[in-house]
This record gives structure tokens, sequence and C-alpha cells, in this order.
């Protein structure tokens, strides 16, 4: 095993600088010797340049196969739209929708694709996945003062509730004073992607009535 293998299969050996064998099996695709402190008959060994060309065509490959599930998503987005409303009001905003599809840190849901898609429609500024502090808000909408989340399940129990209750104090207290956290079930979403404005600015009123 190891020298008598690399002898009997007429691979090169040599030294290293404690005077140990060192060998040197041919690049399993472009045959350029690679240097290793071992050989073992049957393995695929790869030189350096020909690693990095692997390396950048997995990423490539990755890269491909996260933009078809990107736009998998958008045209799901766009097929459950056009069950309720007119697609084509949606142009511009699936425009650049699209352009934005390999930046990092793309729609999570097909859900934040459609809110997306309808808050750029009706021109509302908006952030989307903003870090604050250990959490994550869905969209931050500054003109309206509303940290914005995307349920996709309401849970509950105490213990989800008390964790609701700090996440949302430690995020309108990092906000400031007259944010608002509105949550939207992705149910609703899907039935009334619509009438999400309205709806906000209904929990707005509904809130500050209350308060008042």
């Amino acid at each position: 095993m190891g020298w008598h293998e690399a002898v009997e299969d007429g691979i090169t050996i040599g030294k290293d600088s404690r005077d140990s064998n060192c060998y040197y099996p041919p690049c399993h695709i472009c045959s350029t010797p690679v240097y290793s402190w071992t050989y073992t008959r049957g393995t695929k060994y790869t030189c350096k340049d020909c690693r990095s060309e692997l390396v950048r065509q997995s990423r490539e490959e990755g890269n491909a196969i996260s933009t078809d599930k990107k736009q998998m998503k958008l045209q799901n987005a766009l097929k459950r739209i056009s069950k309720v409303t007119d697609i084509a009001h949606y142009n511009d905003a699936i425009r650049l929708v699209e352009k934005s599809l390999n930046q990092t840190g793309w729609y999570q849901s097909t859900e934040e694709i459609m809110v997306a898609l309808e808050l750029i429609r009706r021109g509302v500024k908006a952030f989307h996945q903003v870090k604050i502090f250990d959490y994550s808000v869905d969209f931050i909408l500054p003109e309206m003062k509303v940290a914005l989340e995307i349920d996709g399940k309401i849970y509950h129990g105490k213990d989800r509730q008390k964790y609701e209750s700090i996440r949302d104090e430690v995020i309108t207290n990092k906000l400031g004073e007259g944010w608002e956290i509105i949550r939207i079930s992705t149910d609703n979403i899907n039935k009334n992607v619509t009438k999400l404005i309205p709806g906000i600015n209904a929990v707005l009123k509904r809130r500050k009535c209350q308060s008042g």
C-alpha cells in the first residue's frame, strides 16, 4: 500500500523537506502532477487550477438553481394575484422584482413576493428583511411607521405569546415612538392582497381609537 502501489502504478515519487516520501499522481482532469504526502490507488487527485475551476462551476450551477427557484416563486405569486385581480396592474412592479432576482436576501416566500408587488404597485416605500438586533422584520414601511410581518401560521400558547411580546417591544423601542407592528397571515395575503394597504390603514385607525 502507498509506496508499493505508487511504484506499481508508475507514480512519481520524491522526497519532501523532512526526507519523507511524497507522491505526484496525475490530476484526474488535466494530468498535471499533484503533490501528495500519501498515495492511495483509486483516489481522484485534483490539481489546484482544476479544483478552482470546479468550485467556480459549482457556484455558477448553485446560482442558476437558486435563480430558478426564485423564478418559480415569482410565477406562483403572479398566479395567485391573477386569481383576485388583473395582473396587468403589476407590470411595472414585476419588472422591478425581476431585476432583483440575483440579489442576496431575496424574498423568502411566495406571499412576501405578493406583498412586495402590491407595495410597489401602490407606491409605498418599503425595506425588506430589516435586521433589528437579533430579529429580522419582513417589511419596514417608514412613511406609515409600520413594521409588517407576514406570518405563515399564527401560533398560540403562553410561551409563544411571551416571545412575541418581548420581540415586539424590542423592535418598537428601536424604531421609536409611533411605530406599530402589524402581522398579516399568509392566508389573508393570498385571498386579499389587493386590500393590503386599506387593511393596514384600518388596523392603524382602530389602534389609534383604542389608545385615544
